[in-house]
């Protein structure tokens, strides 16, 4: 599977993120690479939703609460 849509994702996910966060986000997407290479994900959408989740699962992509 062609993971060029995963790098088109991330760049856009990284936009007004921390530096903390587009350090995960880019670790993220090497995960996702080799998730995809190893036929882990049907579809590129599958592969998308997931990256969206993890990225949103991160702590350091979380906005901070107010209290």
């Amino acid at each position: 599977m062609d993971t060029e849509y995963l790098n088109r994702l991330a760049h856009q996910l990284r936009i007004d993120k921390t530096p903390a966060c587009r350090r995960a986000i880019n670790r993220i997407l090497e995960d996702m690479k080799k998730r995809c290479e190893n036929g882990e994900y049907r579809t590129p959408m599958d592969a998308e939703s997931a990256f969206r989740k993890f990225v949103d699962d991160e702590r350091s992509c979380q906005k901070a609460k107010a209290v």
